[in-house]
């Protein structure tokens, strides 16, 4: 291949190989960019010589290994030593060991022709690289040839060699150029067996520019796809794939860490690239940006319009490490919006980057668009905005006597909403639910689907009206393709809805049904559900059985920002079977960061959390349960229908030693509408349904029913047989030592206060002033270091 590829050079070697044969010294310097075979020709002619009797002496320098002031003359004599023994030398003495370095190859070439070759030269030492220039002086009319190999930005760039040795007559350059079109058309035959024609060819050369790592990846690729493409002619198309980025990668990897990073910051910038942007994300100077893009293009790896391939710039992307592209993410967008762009598009940019190279911009839909929502097209809020949008304004187009149109498309809306709740708030408080649907008709049955979801999710349908519409939508369904996302939504109502049995019945009969007419994706979304149902009803075994199954019907990109309901479901149910150490392995999945947007992230995140507190990581624990409040907040769910996170709260501050702040998350949960036992608040009873949680939650820490006695206090059911002489002392003991900071006119303020009375009625009980009360109220907040009245709740309520 190099004989093909490098003859012009290989020729010269030749040539000069013979003057220095005959007794006249010569030096050659071979440079090009990066993978112009510089290496493997001067390997390649290193053998060539050394099989006709040539003595050869080498030495390979490499940034990884950097040689010392004399690491060249060791290295060439095969002097095995430490860098560190150069800097123990006078710089008289290590002009003496260079000398005598230089005298000892000289004597060699008495004996026999002698080839010196040295790669990468850019790495020597700067003393090392000046004992070359020397040797090159002083072998005269000896027989020694000296060959050199070594990097330029261009094939025209200038070297400090060249520039010492030029005008001589023992000295030869040679530039490595890019491959000619019809220098490929032969190694693709001598090399491959390909017959390339001149288009094929120059397309090929269009992605590599010559480079030969990538020229061979391109071609290996092609020749086996040789039965798609058998004739290789002027329309073949040119395979770009895995083999082409590993190519791009090892190409990267051979420039200097700051040029990686330069071409990280291009990658990232995508279509936005401008040398001033690049240099603001890079942190460097403009001029050492344009430099560094020089080299890049002349590597093969840039063109004049950014990188030469989409899979190129998501190959240097996906090399990244996930914490260095977060933050490269983060300044790319603050340079954007320095630079002009707007803070949506700046965003839209940061959302579209952290869930792949793809373009900035989403793909405009057209308002007249049927939507037949499979969900599966959805992967990001701003995908999911943007239909809404498109689905609004189809909805505003539509005429009275469009209502299947009209119901079709609302209920098509509470669909995409549906899996991306940050929006559902808007798309249910926009429009109440109809007071009849007729789910005779597709249109009504999807309808009544899509609000049973939605209703359960926001609270703004009763249960019992939930269920009747998830019933009758799921009584009119067969499933189709056409169906299968209201369908969907259905059993997902009935599982939110605290009704898990139906749905897994419900599940076991779409799949007995589909079996041979539905494609794989429905048929694992059902497997997926039907497994978070099975969770639902203690069956830990079938969830891990049937959410393993599901994972296993399609590979994680096919699932996308969904593969966190049956990964949760999966890692969940590992952690309430006991078996915590298998759901281990399940975290080491890289997920999309738009999946947290989603509903499936939520569940994720909350069985991440009782998986840590299962391994004993409280803290990581409580991140993620404070992190489900923050998203429901943001949702506006101000509710724990969905996830208890106040009461794993709770029991990971407990798991910590953290008793106070276990307590207060106690009593926020029990004045959430969410717990069924929320009307226990008379006082006598509220005490005791705060005492009871207390202790089931002390009594599950460190052990794996942790997860299962939240989700029973969620429901009430573990309070059900509740002994009226359940243990108080760890509370009382608390609420003592607080009560005990104050005075007793604090004390009777606080109780009372603690309680909810007001201040006018605290003040006519005590008969004090109000002003009073408030002074008294003023100094226990200082005291307790509280901030307001529902904290001082929370402490002593």
């Amino acid at each position: 291949m190099t004989s093909i590829h490098n003859a012009f050079g290989w020729k010269v070697l030749r040539d000069i190989l013979a003057d220095a044969t005959a007794g006249y010294g010569r030096t050659a310097l071979v440079t090009g960019p990066v993978a112009a075979g510089k290496t493997t020709l001067l390997h390649s002619f290193a053998d060539y010589a050394a099989q006709r009797g040539v003595l050869v002496l080498r030495a390979d320098c490499s940034r990884f290994t950097p040689t010392g002031p004399l690491g060249l003359a060791r290295q060439l004599l095969g002097v095995q030593t430490e860098l560190a023994d150069d800097s123990d030398l006078a710089p008289e003495d290590r002009e003496l060991e260079a000398d005598e370095a230089i005298a000892h190859i000289v004597e060699l070439s008495y004996r026999s022709t002698v080839l010196v070759c040295v790669d990468d030269l850019r790495h020597a030492h700067p003393a090392s690289a000046g004992f070359l220039s020397r040797l090159a002086s002083a072998i005269g009319d000896r027989p020694v040839l000296v060959v050199a190999t070594d990097r330029v930005g261009s094939p025209h760039g200038h070297h400090w060699l060249a520039q010492e040795l030029t005008g001589r007559s023992t000295f030869r350059k040679i530039s490595l150029t890019s491959l000619l079109p019809e220098q490929l058309v032969t190694l693709a035959e001598a090399e491959f067996g390909l017959g390339l024609d001149a288009d094929t060819a120059s397309r090929l050369l269009r992605l590599s520019n010559g480079n030969m790592l990538v020229t061979t990846a391109l071609l290996r690729d092609l020749a086996a796809d040789r039965d798609r493409y058998p004739a290789v002619g002027g329309s073949a198309q040119v395979p770009v794939g895995p083999g082409y980025a590993r190519a791009v990668l090892e190409t990267l990897h051979r420039l200097d860490p700051e040029i990686r990073e330069i071409a990280e910051a291009i990658a990232a910038a995508g279509e936005h690239e401008s040398a001033r942007l690049i240099a603001v994300i890079s942190g460097n100077e403009i001029a050492v940006v344009e430099e560094a893009t020089r080299e890049l293009v002349a590597a093969g790896l840039l063109a004049a319009g950014g990188f030469r391939h989409e899979v190129a710039r998501g190959a240097v992307l996906g090399d990244m490490p996930l914490r260095r592209r977060v933050n490269l993410g983060k300044r790319t967008a603050v340079a954007l919006k320095d630079d002009g762009a707007s803070a949506e598009e700046a965003a839209r940019w940061l959302e579209s980057f952290h869930n792949g190279p793809v373009p900035p911009r989403p793909p405009q839909r057209s308002a007249g668009e049927d939507f037949r929502i499979s969900g599966r097209r959805l992967e990001t809020l701003w995908d999911a905005r943007d239909i809404l949008g498109s689905i609004d304004q189809g909805i505003h187009d539509l005429t009275a006597r469009e209502d299947l149109r009209l119901m079709d498309l609302e209920g098509g809306k509470l669909l995409v909403a549906a899996e991306f709740p940050g929006l559902l708030r808007q798309a249910v408080d926009e429009r109440a639910p109809r007071p009849r649907i007729d789910t005779t008709s597709v249109q009504g049955a999807r309808y009544a689907a899509a609000w049973s979801l939605a209703g359960t999710l926001t609270g703004r349908t009763e249960p019992g009206h939930a269920a009747q519409l998830a019933d009758q939508a799921l009584e009119r369904s067969i499933f189709t393709d056409e169906m299968a996302p209201a369908t969907l939504a259905a059993l997902w109502a009935h599982v939110y809805g605290g009704r898990p049995e139906q749905a897994r019945s419900w599940c076991d009969r779409f799949l007995a049904d589909t079996t041979d007419r539905q494609t794989m994706p429905w048929r694992a979304s059902l497997t997926a559900l039907r497994a978070e149902a099975a969770l639902r009803t203690g069956d830990h075994a079938g969830a891990v059985t049937d959410a393993a199954l599901a994972l296993r019907m399609l590979p994680a990109s096919r699932w996308g920002v969904r593969i966190g309901g049956p990964l949760g479901t999966l890692l969940h149910a590992h952690t309430l079977a006991g078996t915590s150490a298998k759901g281990t392995v399940l975290l080491r999945r890289r997920l999309p960061e738009s999946m947290f947007e989603t509903r499936y992230g939520l569940g994720y995140l909350y069985a991440r959390g009782h998986h840590h507190l299962a391994t004993g990581d409280h803290l990581l624990g409580l991140a993620d349960f404070l992190r489900c409040g923050r998203i429901l907040a943001d949702w506006g769910f101000d509710q724990d229908r969905r996830i208890p996170w106040r009461l794993s709260v709770a029991a990971a501050y407990m798991a910590m030693g953290d008793y106070s702040k276990s307590v207060e998350y106690i009593v926020q949960a029990l004045d959430r509408p969410g717990l069924l036992i929320a009307g226990l608040d008379a006082g006598e009873s509220r005490f005791d349904a705060r005492e009871a949680i207390f202790e089931q939650l002390r009594e599950a820490i460190g052990t794996p029913g942790l997860a299962a006695v939240a989700a029973g206090l969620q429901s009430g059911g573990l309070l059900s047989g509740m002994d009226a002489d359940v243990p108080r002392y760890k509370i009382y003991d608390r609420n003592t030592v607080c009560l005990q900071q104050l005075s007793p006119s604090e004390r009777r303020v606080a109780v009372l206060a603690a309680k909810g009375v007001s201040n006018q009625k605290i003040a006519r009980e005590l008969s004090v002033t109000v002003s009073t009360v408030e002074q008294h109220l003023t100094r226990t907040y200082r005291k307790l270091q509280l901030a307001d009245r529902q904290e001082l709740r929370s402490r002593l309520g």
